[in-house]
C-alpha cells in the first residue's frame, strides 16, 4: 500500500476561532497569524494505492 498527499490550494480561518481557549501566545509559534488574526491552512486529499486499486480520499470544507 501506497499513500500519496495531494495539495488542493489553501484557505484562511481565524487563529481564535479555531483554537479556542489555547492562548494566542502557545499556538501563534507554530501558526503564525497575520494583522487579522488570520492563520493559513492547507487543504489536501489523500491518495491510496492498493494493488491496482486508487482511492481518494477528500475530506472537504464541511460544507
Amino acid at each position: 500500500m501506497k499513500l500519496h498527499t495531494i495539495n488542493t490550494g489553501y484557505f484562511k480561518l481565524d487563529g481564535g476561532a479555531m483554537f479556542g481557549v489555547v492562548p494566542k501566545s502557545i499556538w501563534d509559534k507554530l501558526n503564525p497569524s497575520d494583522s487579522n488574526n488570520m492563520c493559513n491552512w492547507a487543504l489536501r486529499c489523500l491518495l491510496v494505492e492498493y494493488g491496482d486499486r486508487l482511492v481518494l480520499i477528500d475530506n472537504g470544507l464541511g460544507r
